[in-house]
């Protein structure tokens, strides 16, 4: 906790449903921690444990450099059971499915999208249109909803300190059952973030618009004719693809799982595919990872044929400012991507302000500018990017304000 700064970890088990989670808090100094929740199948605890710290942390420095008046926090729910059957409440577990994708190379994680609702003065509309009900009838529950219950409990006893939303593995059906016992939930069913994928479309677009400006800053005024390898697509990555098509740029796509590689080659006229554990060393201008993160390693930096990384997967690169710094010897351009994929947490934290679709979409394309400070800053300090927006990061929280 001291080597990253956190400010808390929670430690949450509930014997009668089985659930084992962690809320990460990592800085409240521009206020209340916002952060998903996110459910994955971690090998132990240390390993789930080290997950959410590192999750907390990107969240501080997104929210941070997005302007945003919320800390950096996170949620993790580990070993949740894999089936559908019912158990008695406060009975044992059952052999319930789980909901969350597999994980592999082409999962795309719309992460951090809208995230945080609770009910305090400074945030009007907050709580307001959310379901009251989550149970289900009789004394037969879900496990899957308990174990959701019981976190939204913890969430509740630390009365609004933390916030959290849809995350990796989490629907807005689990968003409801935490909603039962807490106000400090967002993207229940109904809102705005949970709505026809508007938040990974927003994400998407922030990528775009960054991938835009990446481009402007190495001389380039159009995407027309350029080539773009997106690695993942899942809601985010398609979307993004979407956007770049529209705009006339040359598709290189990849994917683990065939049918998406398929649908994209049918929808985006152009388009070819790649081989997913390969595409990052495809023969393009811009590279857009938005599958799991770590894919930019100390080896894989060098087969990097691109000029321009930009993606919308956090923790894109896997040995951090080392990594960053030899990309920016080779001459690669670096958008960090906690500036790049914000276009989620943006979208929730203007929803909870009361604002609407296009005022969102206006606030989202906000990234340009701030990416463009990036660029500058490591201009003239003769640092890599991603040290940049760390700076600029560390010195909007040493504030204590937000900068919108």
């Amino acid at each position: 906790m001291e080597r990253e700064d956190m400010e808390e970890l929670v430690f949450c088990y509930d014997p009668s449903s089985g659930l084992r989670a962690i809320i990460a808090i990592h800085n409240t100094a521009l206020g209340p921690a916002l952060g998903g929740c996110r459910c994955w199948s971690y090998t132990s605890e240390e390993e789930a444990i080290r997950d959410a710290i590192k999750l907390a942390k990107g969240m501080t420095y997104k929210n941070a450099m997005a302007g945003l008046p919320y800390g950096g926090g996170k949620a993790v729910i580990w070993d949740i059971a894999e089936a559908s059957g019912k158990i008695q409440a406060g009975s044992g577990t059952s052999d319930q499915d789980d909901e969350q994708d597999q994980a592999g190379v082409g999962m795309n994680l719309p992460d951090e999208g809208g995230l945080g609702r609770h009910d305090q003065g400074a945030h009007p509309g907050v709580g307001a249109n959310l379901p009251d009900e989550g149970r289900h009838s009789g004394n037969a529950m879900d496990v899957r909803a308990l174990r959701f219950r019981a976190l939204g409990r913890c969430l509740e006893r630390l009365n609004g300190r933390f916030v959290t939303g849809l995350d990796l593995g989490t629907t807005a059906s689990d968003m409801d059952q935490i909603r039962v016992e807490t106000a400090y939930v967002t993207d229940t069913t109904g809102s705005l973030g949970a709505k026809d994928d508007f938040t990974a479309d927003m994400t998407a677009y922030g990528v775009y618009i960054g991938i835009v400006t990446s481009l402007c800053h190495q001389g380039a005024a159009a995407l027309q004719g350029i080539s773009v390898a997106v690695q993942g697509l899942g809601k985010v990555g398609y979307a993004l693809c979407r956007y770049l098509h529209a705009a006339g740029a040359r598709l290189i796509v990849a994917d683990v799982v065939p049918e998406r590689v398929q649908r994209a080659l049918v929808q985006f006229s152009g388009a070819i595919s790649a081989d997913p554990a390969r595409i990052h060393a495809a023969d393009c201008k811009v590279f857009a990872p938005c599958a799991l993160g770590g894919v930019i390693t100390p080896a894989t930096a060098e087969e990097l044929r691109c000029s321009i990384v930009a993606g919308a997967a956090n923790n894109q690169l896997h040995g951090g400012q080392l990594v960053a710094r030899r990309m920016q010897a080779r001459g690669i351009l670096y958008a960090p991507d906690y500036v790049l994929n914000a276009g989620g947490i943006i979208s929730t934290a203007c929803e909870l302000q009361g604002a609407g679709p296009d005022l969102i979409r206006q606030k989202v394309a906000g990234i340009a500018g701030t990416l463009g400070k990036v660029y500058a800053e490591a201009a003239r300090s003769g640092i890599s990017t991603l040290e940049a927006a760390d700076r600029l990061a560390e010195a909007i929280l040493s504030t204590g304000q937000a900068t919108q």
